[in-house]
C-alpha cells in the first residue's frame, strides 16, 4: 500500500511540474520554463526509482494491480518527457530574436 501511495504522490508531482513548465513556456518566460523543466526532470528521476522499487517488488508476487500501475507510471513519464521537449523547444524559439 505504501508503494502505491508512492507512486501516486510521485505522479502528482511530476504532473505539477510539466504543466509549470508548459504554462512557464507559453508565457515566453525562458527562465521559469528552465526551472520547470528542471524540476520535471527531477520528478521523472523519482518516479523511475518508485517504478523501479514496484517492479522488485512484484517479482515474487504476481500482483496485478501493481503491474498496472506500472505501466501507467511508464506511461505518465513518456508523456511528461514529450512535454518537457515541448518546452524546451518552445523556450528556444521564445529566444529567438524576432523577424521584421
Amino acid at each position: 500500500m505504501r508503494l502505491k501511495t508512492t507512486i501516486g504522490s510521485a505522479l502528482l508531482l511530476l504532473v505539477a511540474f510539466s504543466m509549470f513548465a508548459g504554462v512557464a513556456s507559453a508565457q515566453g518566460t525562458a527562465d521559469h520554463a528552465k526551472e520547470g523543466i528542471g524540476h520535471a526532470k527531477e520528478g521523472i528521476k523519482h518516479v523511475k526509482e518508485a517504478i523501479q522499487h514496484l517492479e522488485e517488488s512484484t517479482k515474487a508476487g504476481g500482483n496485478s494491480h501493481a503491474k498496472e500501475a506500472i505501466g501507467h507510471a511508464k506511461d505518465a513519464v513518456k508523456h511528461a518527457e514529450e512535454a518537457i521537449a515541448h518546452a524546451e523547444q518552445s523556450g528556444q524559439e521564445a529566444a529567438l530574436p524576432e523577424k521584421k
